[in-house]
């Protein structure tokens, strides 16, 4: 074997012709499709309860412990990792002809020559950018061929991958690759062998994977092979499921004598049972069925009620177990040409996050809509979640309409309870008129439930400029209603202001700018009058290996302002409601007390952050191969009546969690110092 290290002569010779092969000889496969057909096998080794609370797995749970699901598919391509995935043809073994594992799916089409290997992880071992993190060797073979071997560089590491390579010397093409990785708890093995010529270059013609499985004492395993460029085309509005001859009419492929004993012991199990009444065995000779039919007709005659068949047996116990584990465990889903429904798992730590300021909280969500037409439809989104610390009730409700997709028009309605506010300004108030000596302690005089009801028309007149305009409703209803009465106070407040909002994008990869403007109406003594700007800009810049800088800045004034009671921004503000990693960690500040939202006639703030998929933490012995993304944070705001307030913060995700710690200061005094953590396990599937 010739084993150099990866920037001397012969295999940097060899790694150039692949770094540059997909510019070279290849074009985008945007807009490509092709007939796709795959087969699963899964065996079960080890299960018990805790298989029940995986999504997806509980309909392997129980019953039988090996599998076989064949599916149809058209894949339409806009990138490589990019496609859809249009089912047309499936059959399974598996209970009620559902779906296991989809995140196997994920594993058909590798992109060697792109930044990651499976959608947007995993770092390729072909990309240029990505050398750093691999050593290479090779060996020349034959017919002007090289293999290639790969492995991570300095430690193991869920984002890096290990294997071999079979490579055209001229050109650069792969045309074999082997690889072995671990990601999400999955250990996976791909063989994929790739087309020849063009687009077909670029994708898998024959791609292999075996996985394995293991978690909480289970064991599973699947083998699954996928076929592209298949002959047989499919009517677009073909889409059937338990249908084994028509899949044995267009299967590409033979199945293996372990899936044919698979599926006929499934044929034979679930085939009705034969009445000893109606059909004889075939040893019994003809005169022996003349004479039964002949019985059971002068039965029927004389009147006689009994049934000749059994009525199909219910288990309803079963039944009403499968519609609650559908839920339970698993996302509830239903889609058809025009319309989709699905409300995620009720029992799913994915929903669980917790900061030392608030404790633990939980989140449902649900998302529906209907499809007018290509260019029109409608979807609902709601979200509740809870708080256990705060003991506070969130929901937001949305509820957008679209009649003109080329032009982004529409018309956003949402109800939601979101912010518990507050304000010391009612106490200051209350102690004016009552003296400084009243005892307001423990009677919460100060905080408001707020209830948002807003409908908001938005649209496109360009490809830089959306507007939103419309109404926004506020009722603050008091916490102790009794003693706001007592003290003279109103029990509810209301607020409503017509609102505008620009939002400009003024080319590709540039900053996104907002700009809002709201003027409530005084239209009765416990209506809140209010004048508010804010601005807002956000970046997002991408760079190699998937790093990334976050960028966010912006400010807010009230210019004209009644009453102090709410000081309520639109852009700054608790979010209760956070979608994890990638939600709101590098635009929000962690540690802040929820109060100064609301105190400050205006604030000015700034968020920078750096992501990338290997820091520093992926060298930590032990933990760091399972670290798959890390993130520093710096955040800094300035507010009415106090010192310049700062943040800086380290996250990092992996399989189960993402959690970041962080520290506060007052200019340069050190405050306090918190933690924030979401659970991930088994997001992607």
């Amino acid at each position: 074997m010739i084993s150099v290290a990866s920037g001397e002569n012969l295999d940097s010779l060899v790694m150039n012709r692949v770094f540059t092969f997909q510019r070279n000889y290849t074009q985008d496969v945007n807009g490509f499709s092709t007939n796709v057909y795959m087969k699963h096998i899964y065996q079960t080794h080890r299960r018990n309860v805790a298989l029940w609370a995986i999504p997806h797995m509980y309909t392997i749970a129980e019953g039988e412990r090996a599998f076989v699901s064949e599916q149809y598919s058209r894949f339409n391509f806009r990138t490589v990792g990019d496609y859809d995935n249009i089912q047309q043809v499936y059959n399974t073994t598996i209970p009620r002809q559902r779906h296991t594992m989809p995140v196997l799916m994920s594993y058909v089409t590798p992109d060697l020559y792109g930044t990651t290997l499976f959608g947007n992880h995993i770092l390729s071992p072909f990309c240029r950018e990505n050398r750093i993190y691999y050593h290479y060797s090779s060996v020349p073979l034959s017919n002007n061929k090289v293999r290639i071997y790969f492995r991570p560089k300095i430690v193991p590491n869920t984002q890096l991958v290990q294997g071999r390579a079979t490579v055209d010397r001229s050109t650069g093409r792969i045309e074999q690759a082997e690889i072995e990785g671990e990601y999400d708890m999955i250990h996976f093995q791909t063989l994929t062998m790739q087309g020849e010529d063009g687009l077909h270059a670029l994708l898998p013609k024959y791609c292999i994977t075996d996985i394995a499985f293991k978690f909480a004492g289970n064991h599973i395993t699947s083998h699954f092979e996928a076929v592209f460029d298949c002959p047989i085309t499919l009517p677009d509005t073909v889409d059937v499921k338990g249908d084994y001859n028509l899949m044995d009419s267009i299967r590409p492929m033979s199945l293996s004598q372990q899936e044919l004993d698979i599926f006929e012991d499934f044929i034979r199990k679930h085939t009705p049972e034969v009445e000893e009444d109606t059909i004889m065995e075939e040893e019994i000779d003809s005169l022996a069925i003349t004479a039964t039919l002949i019985g059971k007709k002068k039965l029927d005659e004389e009147g006689d009620d009994q049934e000749e068949t059994t009525k199909p047996h219910h288990n309803y116990l079963k039944e009403s177990w499968d519609l609650i584990e559908d839920n339970l465990f698993s996302s509830l889903s239903s889609s058809s040409e025009k319309s989709y429904i699905r409300l995620s798992p009720i029992l799913d730590p994915q929903y669980v996050s917790y900061s030392r300021s608030k404790g633990f909280s939980y989140k449902m969500k649900l998302y529906a809509g209907y499809k007018y037409s290509k260019k029109s439809w409608i979807d609902f989104h709601p979200r509740i979640g809870y708080n256990f610390k705060l003991r506070e009730f969130y929901f937001d409700a949305p509820l957008q309409y679209v009649y003109n997709a080329d032009l982004d028009a529409g018309i956003d309605a949402c109800f939601s309870k979101d912010n518990r506010i507050g304000n010391a300004s009612v106490l200051e108030e209350i102690k004016k008129e009552y003296g400084s000596d009243v005892n307001l302690e423990g009677m919460d005089l100060d905080l408001f439930d707020d209830y948002s009801w807003s409908i908001i028309h938005h649209i496109r007149p360009n490809k830089w400029l959306n507007i939103h305009s419309g109404l926004v409703l506020h009722q603050r209803c008091a916490l102790n209603p009794d003693a706001m009465a007592q003290y003279g106070k109103y029990r509810r407040y209301y607020s409503m202001a017509p609102s505008i909002t620009l939002r400009l994008n003024p080319w590709e990869n540039a900053p996104f700018f907002t700009l809002n403007y709201e003027r409530g109406f005084k239209m009765k003594s416990n209506y809140v009058r209010y004048e508010r700007i804010e601005a807002d800009a956000s970046f997002k810049y991408k760079m190699r290996r998937t790093e990334q800088i976050n960028t966010r800045i912006g400010g807010g004034l009230y210019t004209d302002k009644k009453n102090n009671y709410f000081l309520d921004f639109a852009n700054f503000r608790a979010n209760n409601l956070p979608d994890g990693w990638d939600d709101d960690w590098s635009g929000d500040f962690q540690l802040l007390s929820s109060r100064l939202y609301n105190e400050s006639r205006y604030y000015i703030r700034g968020h920078l952050s750096y992501e990338a998929p290997l820091l520093g933490a992926f060298l930590t012995p032990a933990i760091g191969r399972y670290v798959e993304r890390e993130r520093t944070y710096f955040s800094t705001l300035s507010l009415d009546h106090t010192r310049q307030y700062s943040e800086i913060g380290y996250g990092f995700s992996c399989r189960f969690f993402s959690m970041g710690v962080f520290a506060s200061f007052l200019n340069t005094q050190y405050q306090d110092m918190g933690c924030k953590f979401t659970f991930e396990l088994f997001r992607r599937w």
